[in-house]
Parts: C-alpha cells; structure tokens; sequence
C-alpha cells in the first residue's frame, strides 16, 4: 500500500519508540505479517538472547470486542502451548504490556505453503503426501488435547528451512477447557477449506479438520482448491452440495482427497487409515489401499475441564522425500504478510448457523499467472437482506455466524439452502425490478429528448486520479457513477480485496499510523473509491457504490483509490464502474 509504510509502521508500535520493549524483555523489530487477529512483529529475547515472533493482538474500540480478542487470544495461546509436536508451533510466552496481548513463539524461518505454491507452483503428490503425514501428526496432537484448528488451510502452514511443515495460527480453535465459540456466538474459518458439517451448524469433531486436511492436500497438489468459486455464495453452495473439483495432476492422492471430502462425518477414513494411505503415496506408491470409513465419533467436547494437563506427546517429524525451498521473507504464525491469492483466505461472512448464509461482498484475489489457493474481503449476510460483491480470488471465503439453535435435522441442508437462496434471489428480483421501472436516479424530469451516453471505465488500485470520461463533461449535464464489478486492496501482503466502499473499520484501523501520509480523503476508509469534479461541494467525494450530481460547469471526471501518491506500489486490483452522461 505505501512505499515505506512497513519501515514507519515497524518504528511503531503502541505509542512510539518507547514502547519497543515488550513487557521489559522483548524488543520488537521488523513486522512479519498481519492475519485476522494481530500483527505479527520479529523480537528479540533480551533474557535468553534469541529472536522469536511475537503476536500483537489487534485490540477493538469497543470494550466488549476487546474482552472478546484478549479471551480468544489467550485462547490460542493455550491451545498451542500445551501441545509438544515438531509440526506444531512452538508458544514461549503470552504477556499483557499496555492493555495488550501479546504471545510470544517460535519463529519459523521460511515462507507459508501458500507461498511456496505461488512462487514455485503445485507439489508432486509425493512431496504433497510426506507433507500430509506431517499435519496428520500435528492434527493427532491438536486433537489428543481435546481441540479442534478448524482452519487448516496453505496460508496456516508456514516451512522450516529444511522443508518440514508447520501447523500454525490456532486462533479459532474449540477447546473441551476454555469458552467454546460456537457458544460466544461465532463460527471462523475458510468457507473453501471448511466442512460441510460446519457451515450446516452440524455436530463437529476431528472428521472436519481432516476435511480440511483434503482441501489443502488437493489445493497443495493441483494449484486450484477443491471448491473454488468466483464468488463467496457460490463456495458455500458448493462445499455444502457440490462434488470437489480435483484435476488429474492430483495423481494417486485422488482417492485420498475423495474420502476425505466426503460430505458425510462417518464416511471420512479415520487417521490411523490415512496416515498408511498418505505413506504408500508419499513411498511412491500408485495407490494409496483401502480407505474405508471410519467408524462414527461423537464430536470434540467443547465446556468441562481437561483430563490431561500434562504435555500431548506425539511420533516425532516424518521427514519429506527432500527440502522445500523457502524463499521470500520470514513467515510466522497468525501472519501472512506474503500470502498469495487464493492460498490465503477469502471473504468472511456472517449469518445464522440455521441456514447456509449467502456471502455478501468480496471475494478471493487472483495473482495472474500463478495458481492461487486462499484470504479475502468480508462479507457479511443476514437472511433479511444481501449485499453482493465481486470475490478476491486471493482467499477463500470465511465464515463469521453468529451461534443459534441448530435447525431441526429432518429440514435437511438442501431446504436450508434453498430458504436462503430464495430470500436472496427475492431481493434481487425487488431491486432489479424497482431499477427498471424507475431507472437511474435523475435531477430532474425536465428534459424533453434527453441524449444519454454510457461508457464502462475500469479503475486500477495502483494508479492515482483517473480520467472517467473521454470528452468533456459540459454544464448542466447529469452524471451517474455506478460501481459495477472488481475489487482491490491497498496492501496485498496484509489486507482483504474489496469493493467500492473500502476496508473495514477493523482494517482501517489497523492503518491508523498511515492516515496522514497515505490517505487522500481521511474521512473515508482506505480503499474507498474516490471521485472528483470541478465545481463539487466537496472534493475527492466517496463514490461508494453509486454518485449523481450534475455539472455546474465543464470538467473531466476522475477517480481513484483513497490511497494517496507514494503509496500505491503494494496495492492491488481494479474496480469497474458504468458512467453515464446525460444531456
């Protein structure tokens, strides 16, 4: 997004230079990444003189949302520290400095798999097999501790320098000792990546981490997830009916990834029948043996105490048939500063667990020329009203619903479905409808023989004030900007693609430290498309999804992203809007 906006933003932190010391022991240096719940900084441990990564949360305005992050946070951390696993990060610390949370972990040296894949392109299934055996063991371990990970997906595995894999970002797991948040009232994760079970408000258990297991496997071994859809509805619809989409380069991992993609619990393989499977592949093998199912398990337990306090022991690393490089810069867990499309995750959402919700803006972003995996823009739904943008091909689409009573089982997902679907398309059928009959807003209905012309114009996140008009627009005619497809972001490494009205007030937040420098209009959020005119009460003016006025004089229109000069080499995307002129 800016040029130097990692230097100013890795100079500061809460509150200045003075604060570069972390709770009297950590000193903070350059900032690694930025996921959903915090910024990820490298430090320095002045007590046992060794670097680690340690984790900012991302604090809210609001007292009750921040009460909520710090409890999630701790959360993580303790999901993470009871765990001993090679193929685990490893957590050293959790520390509150300044009414912050902060964890301090293992830093791991490499790039993320989502990364590596777009860099260097799909693994061979045999590589991608010795890499499954180790995330099975992670996940064996995650679960032995009475825990679900629950977005296992390419961005969450970060590579040592040798090649190993590593399980990271544990910021949504459920535990069987802590408050679960299916009971606070949210479901997270990475609709591509996530299984059906959960999207259905279904009893879960580790049968869904190892779905998610098989969408990575597939992602990982092809370049394209499983479930990839251009938009975030379209992802949900087809992980919750559709079969996964699995191209030949897949090889002998086919049956593995169709067992595990399984839409039914039961019918999944169980871990000890995987684990031989993914050997005889990763042994170079051509098939894989039986996978038969496993016998049905109750779902993880979320409420009660946990029985084993003690450190989860777990076979040692399985070794990859040879080292993975790692270029690019240093990953670390709960960070994807590097993470490419659709690797990374995709856009969030929220809706009631009753129904399949239907995403509402955003979705994953696509880096041209690579495959991409999974991360995005947010979409938020209600099964009152939708919103809808163009996906970021760049992440798959997460999930955020709100906890309710799960539907009565004999309503089936299909009805679920099609409640939601046909509210949706009822909605789009009124505003389609009242388009037609009453048209594009006008200033007056003064104009006998009014000429309008119509002109699609594209506007690119990397470039500052563009033109939006071919001629001259002339006094006294009417303009109507319209947002018609696209999205973008003003930090590809960090942030989600957006529409037209820009980052959240989350994310924008998040940038507070590059207000003043970067933004051209202070009163909108980063990423909003910005118009101006000469002769207009205000200048730039936030277009959002739609802008009509009418010339008080002659001029040419432009228009841009709010992201202002010097700060445009990390931005990516391009919003599509219809410009009509009418006189």
């Amino acid at each position: 997004m800016l040029t130097g906006r990692e230097s100013r933003r890795d100079r500061v932190t809460s509150g200045g230079d003075d604060m570069r010391l972390i709770a009297g022991r950590y000193q903070l240096g350059d900032r690694l990444g930025r996921g959903g719940m915090g910024t990820v900084w490298r430090a320095y441990d002045q007590m046992l003189a060794r670097e680690v990564a340690a984790k900012e949360l991302h604090v809210a305005s609001d007292d009750h949302e921040h009460h909520r992050r710090l409890r999630r946070a701790q959360r993580e951390a303790r999901t993470v520290a009871r765990l001993r696993h090679p193929h685990v990060v490893g957590v050293h610390d959790l520390v509150e400095h300044d009414d912050r949370l902060w964890i301090v972990m293992e830093l791991i040296d490499g790039p993320s798999l989502a990364r590596r894949i777009a860099d260097s392109g799909p693994l061979p299934p045999r590589h991608t097999a010795a890499l499954g055996l180790q995330l099975l063991g992670a996940l064996e371990a995650v679960h032995a501790a009475g825990a679900l990970h629950r977005d296992i997906k390419p961005a969450n595995i970060l590579l040592r320098g040798d090649g190993s894999a590593v399980l990271t970002d544990f910021g949504i797991a459920a535990l069987e000792d802590d408050e679960s948040l299916t009971t606070t009232g949210e479901l997270l994760g990475s609709i591509g990546y996530m299984a059906p079970e959960r999207l259905t408000a279904e009893e879960v258990g580790p049968p869904s981490d190892l779905w998610s297991l098989g969408a990575t496997l597939s992602a990982v071994a092809s370049g394209v997830p499983p479930f990839q859809r251009p938009t975030g509805a379209a992802a949900l619809h087809a992980v919750t009916f559709a079969d996964p989409v699995i191209p030949e380069r897949v090889g002998p991992l086919r049956p593995i990834v169709q067992a595990l993609l399984n839409k039914s619990p039961a019918q999944r393989p169980s871990a000890a029948t995987l684990r031989t499977a993914l050997r005889r592949v990763a042994d170079g093998a051509d098939d894989p043996g039986p996978l038969p199912p496993a016998a049905p398990a109750g779902p993880v337990r979320t409420p009660g105490p946990v029985r084993t306090p003690g450190p989860v022991r777990t076979p040692g690393p399985v070794r990859t048939p040879g080292p993975v490089p790692a270029p690019g810069p240093v990953r670390t867990p709960g960070g994807d500063a590097d993470t490419p499309a659709d690797l990374a995750d995709t856009p969030t959402m929220t809706a009631t667990p009753t129904m399949s919700a239907t995403p509402t803006a955003g979705a994953p972003h696509t880096v041209t020329g690579t495959p991409t995996l999974d991360r995005g823009p947010t979409l938020i739904s209600a099964p009152t009203r939708t919103q809808t943008q163009t996906p970021d091909l760049d992440r798959d689409p997460t999930l955020v619903a709100p906890a309710g009573p799960p539907p009565p089982r004999s309503r089936g997902r299909a009805r679920t479905w099609w409640w939601t679907a046909g509210a949706t398309l009822a909605v789009a059928g009124l505003a389609t409808a009242l388009f037609f009959t009453f048209g594009p807003p006008s200033d007056s209905e003064d104009d006998a023989s009014p000429v309008t012309s119509t002109a699609k114009v594209t506007v690119d996140a990397a470039r500052g004030w563009q033109s939006a008009t071919t001629a001259t627009v002339r006094k006294g005619d009417k303009v109507s900007v319209r947002y018609t497809t696209g999205t973008w972001t003003v930090d590809a490494a960090n942030l989600p693609l957006v529409g037209p009205v820009g980052h959240t007030r989350a994310d924008d937040e998040t940038l507070r430290f590059a207000w003043r420098d970067c933004k051209v209009d202070s009163a909108v959020p980063f990423g909003a498309l910005l118009g101006r005119y000469p002769g207009n009460p205000r200048n730039p003016h936030a277009v959002g999804r739609a802008w009509h006025f009418q010339a008080t004089r002659p001029g040419s229109l432009q228009l841009r992203i709010n992201d202002g000069e010097g700060c445009l080499h990390d931005n990516r995307g391009a919003i599509t809007v219809t410009v009509q002129i009418t006189r």
